[in-house]
């Protein structure tokens, strides 16, 4: 128990100290298990991505507004070819890592994707 200008608590310095550090590794476990999860899931983004690019690269040629569409249909799946890699080349503290670096570097970026990113979010939640 310790003393203060109330009286004696019934909590002690340890005690507290004690809490702190079950509640420390408890968050810390959680954490981990939450970076498990995006890890396992990485590889099934990254084939899904590529699925998404060989549709889109079978069906450049038939997309209306000619050479040009074409053209940028299979820049598209390029894009989302190289996004793929990524994503199978780097661990997700990685990514978090460039993640942070652009917001710090592109604020003003990352604040419009940001919003994007939440209204189409809203918006696929309401259909």
């Amino acid at each position: 128990m310790a003393n203060n200008e109330f009286g004696t608590s019934g909590f002690s310095s340890d005690t507290v100290a004690e809490a702190a550090g079950r509640a420390q590794e408890e968050a810390k476990r959680y954490g981990q298990r939450a970076m498990d999860a995006v890890e396992s899931g990485r590889e099934t983004a990254a084939s899904k991505l590529d699925s998404a690019a060989s549709g889109i690269r079978a069906r450049a040629d038939s997309l209306p507004g000619g050479a040009d569409v074409s053209r940028f249909a299979r820049r598209a799946a390029d894009r989302i070819d190289g996004a793929a890699q990524y994503l199978r080349n780097h661990e997700v503290k990685d990514m978090m890592s460039g993640v942070e670096a652009f917001v710090k570097d592109h604020p003003a970026q990352a604040l419009l994707g940001a919003a994007v990113v939440g209204f189409l979010a809203g918006r696929s939640m309401r259909s």
